[in-house]
């Protein structure tokens, strides 16, 4: 965890925070720190923004900040037994402030490991909602309060509401009503279902696929662009989207806008970005390789006619190092934001065949 900041506020809030299966309290503090800091983030996939956090004063974590989370969650293999809750003490963000004496569910998934470069947990409305909060993916910084305040009049104002605990608004395409979908930052695409894509005058293509890991499994899924998406009156054009089995707007819609959950009005503030560099494709995207979100070094999915089928990768083989660097050193974060790297246009992939021998293949892009 870096340095903490010098102490600026002396003062502890209170909030009432409710999960699925009842409320409870959480203290939060912020005489260590400074709650107008911002929080450094790793974008992951260009669109999922994880942060550093210290629990109980010892363990380091890097978490996922998912407003599409009810409950904030920690890895059963440190904190308690998979699917149970357990009591944290105190996690502290990199700006000293510290969410103090609450209750976390412990759970055993793809988004709770205990292993570095992996997805150690996730933060939860639970938490987030003590504050305003401000998603800022072309700076990848968190504020935890409301930086479109002052801004211009060009930002625009969605109502949001709860369900289950978490924060939904309607959306609507081409014009037409989709109901309420879960405004979840937890969610590296914009999500519609294929009843959605049907009822619609668009027809796209396939863009890419991918295998989606959730909580209760893992399910393939088709990603393709679409026109007049729109959140309120917030329409950036084209959304990339992953047809699934439940809608939401994800991190494809977000990275368009300086995007501010306002918690204590029930409000979400968008501001949309004019300079549009940092939107970029993900490495799976970019590459067509897909690695286990639990193991890096296992290929789960080659896409035919993708770069890393053109350079003879095929999912058999386990990767033991990217461009000289082994890939326990890279980890899952690591390999994404190598392979994301559109300054690389060769990536030498040293890796173990299913016989055992050991082979270089060279993956050129572009």
């Amino acid at each position: 965890m870096r340095s903490r900041t010098a102490i600026i506020f002396s003062f502890a809030l209170f909030f009432w925070a409710c999960g699925n299966d009842g409320g409870f309290t959480v203290r939060v503090d912020t005489s260590g720190g400074n709650s107008r800091l911002p929080i450094n983030v790793k974008l992951v996939h260009g669109t999922l923004m994880v942060i550093e956090v210290v629990v109980d004063g010892t363990t380091n974590l890097d978490m996922l900040v998912d407003t599409g989370s009810s409950r904030t969650h920690l890895p059963a293999g440190i904190f308690g037994n998979p699917n149970g809750e357990v009591y944290i003490s105190s996690l502290c963000l990199e700006n000293g402030v510290c969410f103090n004496d609450f209750v976390a569910q412990s759970s055993n998934s793809a988004f709770t490991q205990n292993q570095d470069g992996y997805f150690n947990g996730i933060i939860g409305v639970d938490l987030l909602k003590i504050f305003d909060v401000t998603f800022d993916y072309q700076s990848e910084l968190i504020y935890l309060y409301d930086t479109l305040e002052n801004r211009s009049p060009g930002r625009l104002t969605i109502d949001l509401h709860y369900q289950s605990s978490r924060p939904y608004t309607n959306i609507s395409i081409e014009g037409l009503s989709q109901g309420a979908n879960l405004l979840d930052t937890g969610a590296a695409y914009t999500r519609i279902t294929t009843s959605m894509l049907a009822s619609l005058n668009q027809d796209p293509d396939v863009i890419f696929n991918s295998i989606v890991f959730t909580f209760n499994g893992s399910e393939i899924v088709d990603y393709v662009p679409l026109a007049d998406y729109c959140v309120g009156l917030a329409c950036p054009g084209e959304v990339i989207v992953q047809i699934g089995n439940w809608p939401a707007v994800g991190g494809t819609f977000f990275r368009e806008y300086l995007t501010a959950f306002i918690f204590s009005e029930n409000i979400l503030k968008l501001d949309r970005y004019q300079d549009r560099s940092h939107i970029k494709k993900s490495g799976i995207q970019r590459m067509g390789l897909q690695i286990n979100i639990y193991d890096a070094s296992e290929i789960i999915y080659v896409e035919e006619g993708g770069f890393a089928w053109k350079g003879r990768l095929r999912g058999s083989e386990i990767i033991i190092s990217v461009n000289g660097i082994p890939i326990d050193s890279l980890g899952y974060f690591g390999m994404y934001e190598l392979l994301a790297d559109t300054s690389i246009q060769e990536y030498q992939f040293l890796v173990e065949t299913p016989e055992g021998e050991v082979e270089e293949i060279i993956v050129q892009v572009g």
